[in-house]
């Protein structure tokens, strides 16, 4: 790449087209901020006074912990909870708010609960932690749970409690780019902050922390930065998942999102036991769940809770990127004995109750 130069160093911008790295002033036409996210710690007291743990180091323990704390009830925490808990580790994950995945409806929230605690996860809400500390490898936190104050103990503490973005002394001050309070760039539809030279993309924006929005953010925000030509980025099919056994797959909107919007919106829900792939499996955690407009019958996106129901996610954003219909998505033709088959079933759940039909019904 004879047009590429890397450069390692703490860097400094310190004008709308100017860095400064290692004492050394790098002149563009734009700049491109990609310095994206890190844990974000919470001003608990005591914190500063223990060893704990975020995503970024705690698979570089040797040893097993005895018993992880986790703070944070979301993807990261979960995910955690649940690989050390499958280790045979003893794990507490304690979330400030009503439920975890605090962004997601009751009824994903439940389903994912209820199948970590049957794996002996500890999993307490409404917790508010005051203060921490560590004595001879005992991490004690002071909480206060459903109005009482109580003492929880373990080995082991995890930070999953959000991220903040990489943008601490990156910029001069007379600059005046709008970060958030939690150090994300504020950008617009073509990822360019409020100084027109300046871009970002990734992490760093706050806006969809993921691998692939991330590397296509960077392409769009370039692009944008050396053409007057502006592109935008399409976020209303993001697909997300959420790496727990049963796995939650999402893509669109839920019925919450819908209603905020405007539709006029129903959904249908099939528990994939109900799925002849899943039986077969014996496997009964989780369900699929469709949400469409009533008056156009047009796919507005679907929640899935199940074993490798990831894998069914892009049928449906596929389908939801060329306005798919519930009827259409029904009508096509899906092999028996496949986990697709359940997209199908829970299209046919909106007007038949499946339970009532024979193999392969329509």
């Amino acid at each position: 790449m004879p047009d590429f130069k890397l450069i390692e160093g703490w860097a400094k911008i310190i004008s709308k087209n100017q860095v400064e790295v290692n004492g050394q002033v790098i002149k563009g036409d734009a700049l491109l901020v990609a310095t994206g996210a890190s844990p974000a710690i919470p001003p608990i007291p005591g914190l500063d006074k223990v060893p704990y743990l975020t995503n970024e180091n705690l698979y570089d323990l040797k040893t097993l912990p005895g018993h992880l704390i986790i703070l944070g009830g979301n993807y990261i925490g979960l995910e955690a909870a649940q690989m050390f808990a499958r280790f045979g580790s003893r794990v507490t994950v304690l979330e400030l708010l009503p439920q975890i995945l605090a962004t997601e409806s009751r009824d994903i929230a439940q389903e994912i609960e209820t199948h970590l605690k049957n794996e002996g996860i500890e999993i307490l809400t409404n917790v508010k932690t005051n203060f921490v500390n560590s004595t001879n490898g005992i991490i004690t936190l002071q909480v206060v749970l459903d109005g009482q104050e109580q003492k929880i103990t373990g080995s082991h503490l995890l930070l999953a409690t959000g991220r903040h973005g990489n943008t601490k002394n990156l910029f001069a001050s007379e600059l005046n780019v709008e970060i958030t309070e939690n150090g994300f760039l504020k950008v617009n539809d073509h990822l360019q902050t409020n100084v027109p030279t300046i871009f970002a993309a990734g992490d760093v924006t706050g806006r969809y922390m993921f691998v692939y929005t991330a590397a296509l953010e960077g392409k769009i925000a370039a692009l944008n930065a050396l053409s007057e030509q502006k592109q935008t980025i399409d976020y209303s099919l993001v697909p997300w998942v959420m790496f727990t056994d049963p796995q939650v797959a999402c893509v669109g909107l839920d019925e919450m999102q819908a209603r905020a919007q405007g539709y006029d919106s129903e959904s249908a829900v099939l528990p994939i036991a109900h799925v002849p792939r899943y039986i077969v499996a014996r496997e009964s955690r989780g369900f699929i769940k469709l949400i469409r407009e009533r008056s156009t019958d047009r796919l507005l996106g679907a929640r899935i809770v199940a074993p490798e129901g990831a894998e069914l996610l892009m049928e449906i954003a596929v389908g939801m990127k060329f306005g798919i219909t519930i009827s259409q998505l029904r009508d096509m033709l899906h092999p028996y004995l496949t986990a697709a088959e359940g997209l199908k079933l829970a299209a046919i759940t909106f007007t038949k109750n499946v339970d009532q039909l024979s193999c392969c019904a329509t």
